[in-house]
């Protein structure tokens, strides 16, 4: 069994999976306690996915053989593996399980909030709510005062504590005058220190595990001395910058205070990616918008990025061959093979563009300028 909370990692397992023709169960399951706030709502939830699931496909009866009794040891081994303790998993908001049985799959994914319970069974892992939780940006918060540092690490949904360090700054002195004034100087080169080592430290951090974005919590006077002593990498990532009790403040109440400023941002450059469409669907442009012109680019692997809709699902069809998707039934232009329905035809959309290591964006904060160009579009790489 893999288990893992790092949902990047699942999806570079799940997509790069071999399924050899076997079907593969993916189950979604909330542990929001605003959703399912005890147990034994928790196993009815999971028994109705699973008897739902069954029942969907009993009728089978024209499928093989062995097909059906993998799904019902698929469901058997999902059942099993559910105790109390795995329905009250302190640390997930939900869980999201895989597994096939001939190809001795079952990974355990932990999720940091609530989804929709889903079951589902296909050729491939569902794993569009995944890539809908996977953060496109790994976040750092650097909290700072004058004489404490603290880094966490994460993501919008989760904020982990990776170092703190208490320098031995003195207090002020009691006598006033000259002597107060050499004293209190001597102080904000005690301070200056901190900060220069306190950037270092961070810098040295990064080079070791590499974020996307950076936020600075400090008092407001402290400012301008800790961003004067970032490392260009580390400016060219600067977010923003609020004010907390940096000694006193718990993880989440960082989080909660960095969010507001962790939305803004999102929602300024995926403005700034949905311009660079715009100027994209000029003529010659790297631009693409609308369900059968995107399928077909990313059947050429052209897509950059792929942006959706958050939500977007839409049926098509896939060569059984080779993968291609489209919109229609008619014969795969590679092989000549009649293509198979697919549900969701988006989700296979993104599953290609990730194997292709395309970029993928759901499109959350703006989600009306995609719906009048289909709600799926492309930046191509030529």
């Amino acid at each position: 069994m893999n288990r893992t909370s790092n949902i990047d990692e699942a999806l570079e397992r799940l997509t790069r999976l071999e399924t050899d023709g076997h079907r593969v169960l993916s189950l979604y399951l909330s542990l929001d306690p605003s959703d399912f706030p005890n147990l034994r709502e928790r196993h009815m939830e999971l028994d109705a996915l699973l008897d739902d699931l069954e029942r969907r496909h009993a009728t089978e009866a024209q499928g093989p053989h062995a097909e059906r009794i993998a799904l019902r040891e698929g469901i058997e081994r999902v059942r099993e593996f559910f105790t109390d303790a795995e329905l009250a998993v302190p640390s997930a908001r939900g869980l999201a399980i895989f597994c096939s049985v001939p190809i001795e799959l079952f990974d355990v994914v932990s999720l940091p909030r609530g989804v929709p319970a889903t079951a589902v069974l296909d050729a491939r892992p569902f794993v569009e709510p995944l890539v809908e939780l996977a953060a496109p940006e790994r976040w750092c918060v650097l909290a700072i005062s004058r004489r404490t540092s603290r880094i966490l690490r994460g993501t919008r949904e989760h904020l982990v504590e990776v170092d703190s360090v208490l320098d031995d700054v003195r207090g002020r002195h009691a006598q006033g005058g000259r002597s107060q004034a050499r004293y209190q100087r001597g102080i904000e080169t005690e301070v200056d220190e901190h900060i220069r080592s306190t950037c270092s430290n961070l810098y040295e951090r990064f080079k070791g595990a590499r974020f996307e974005r950076l936020l600075v919590a400090s008092p407001s006077e402290l400012r301008h001395r800790v961003e004067h002593e970032l490392h260009p990498d580390l400016s060219q990532r600067l977010a923003g910058h609020f004010e907390i009790d940096v000694e006193r403040a718990s993880p989440e109440e960082v989080r909660t205070r960095a969010l507001p400023l962790i939305e803004a941002d999102e929602s300024r450059r995926e403005r700034e990616t949905l311009d660079r469409l715009e100027e994209g669907l000029a003529p010659n442009g790297h631009g693409a918008t609308g369900l059968d012109e995107v399928l077909g680019l990313l059947a050429e692997a052209r897509v950059q990025t792929l942006l959706f809709a958050h939500g977007f699902t839409a049926p098509g069809f896939a060569c059984p061959q080779c993968g291609r998707l489209s919109v229609g039934a008619l014969a795969c232009p590679a092989d000549g093979t009649t293509p198979e329905p697919v549900e969701d035809v988006i989700e296979r959309a993104i599953e290609l563009a990730l194997r292709q290591s395309a970029e993928v964006l759901a499109v959350r904060h703006h989600p009306d300028a995609l719906a009048q160009r289909g709600s799926i579009a492309a930046l191509l790489r030529y």
